[in-house]
């Protein structure tokens, strides 16, 4: 083998290893943040402007239309997540729509499916912040800003005590 290949296979080899380190960063990033949170900086949460009686009235209907398959696969891109892992992410409203959140790129993150601070307790948090907004427990824009700022937190506050008398009884 004459330096010339050897050098050509070696420049390779080190642009392949960079190239697999770079990628394996990338789809490590969401699992270095919890993953239940999503990044604010990439979503910090927007709005539609809604009132009160827009999101409690009795004709309520959805106030934006389905998220497009090409926004999702943006919104997957931005977080570092390859196409191959979709499957346990939901790209979620981080301010839902029942409550004014919009489908911009600004309210969107892949939201994880399993784990402790999983889908299933947003959707619980979001239908009692609506209640309570419609009961007139809550301003609207109180009840978005504190979802969209960490809406684990806000679980605790307004969902957690159903949780922990759940653990109670079993």
């Amino acid at each position: 083998m004459d330096t010339s290949t050897f050098a050509t296979q070696r420049t390779r080899t080190i642009a392949l290893s960079l190239a697999l380190l770079f990628n394996l960063s990338a789809v490590a990033l969401p699992q270095d943040r919890q993953r239940y949170l999503p990044d604010p900086k990439l979503t910090p949460g927007d709005t539609i402007a809604v009132t009160k009686d827009d999101v409690c009235g009795t004709r309520h209907r959805p106030l934006v239309d389905a998220i497009p398959i090409r926004v999702k696969s943006q919104v997957f891109a931005r977080y570092g997540i390859s196409t191959a892992g979709p499957s346990s992410y939901n790209i979620d409203h981080l301010i839902p729509v029942k409550l004014g959140g919009s489908n911009s790129i600004k309210n969107l993150w892949p939201q994880p499916l399993s784990g402790e601070w999983n889908y299933v307790l947003k959707n619980k948090l979001e239908r009692q912040l609506q209640k309570k907004v419609c009961k007139g427990e809550l301003e609207l824009r109180t009840a978005q800003q504190e979802i969209a700022a960490d809406w684990v937190s806000a679980y605790k506050k307004y969902a957690g005590e159903a949780r922990r008398a759940q653990r109670k009884l079993n």
